[in-house]
């Protein structure tokens, strides 16, 4: 945890199935995004990049995938939406999607 505070994570410590990394949100002012490190905390990389607030991290079952809460600026009104939404991407930040789905802490019903 300490480790990741340093890092400057929200320090919600996510490790994969297999134990071999973590994943984390790392606040960045008005914004949050996802990162991953290994477990000694080496190699630490940004999975998403925008300007949401992307956080809550969860690993699929078998560790290929990350879902996640996103919490964005409604742009039609200048201010936050109402709702968080569920994303989903792979683990290594690519092919990310809405769920389509509204809600906090994602679970794989693990």
């Amino acid at each position: 945890g300490k480790l990741l505070a340093d890092a400057g994570g929200d320090v919600r410590k996510v490790e994969s199935p297999a134990g071999e990394g973590i994943a984390f949100s790392r606040g960045l002012g008005r914004d949050s995004e996802i990162f991953v490190t290994h477990a000694d905390g080496s190699e630490v990389r940004q999975l998403t990049d925008n300007d949401d607030l992307d956080h809550e991290p969860a690993w699929s079952p078998d560790g290929t995938r990350i879902a996640f809460s996103r919490y964005g600026p409604d742009r039609d009104h200048d201010g936050w939406t109402d709702g968080v939404e569920i994303f989903v991407m792979n683990a290594d930040g690519t092919d990310v999607y809405s769920t389509g789905q509204e809600g906090y802490s994602p679970s794989w019903g693990g």
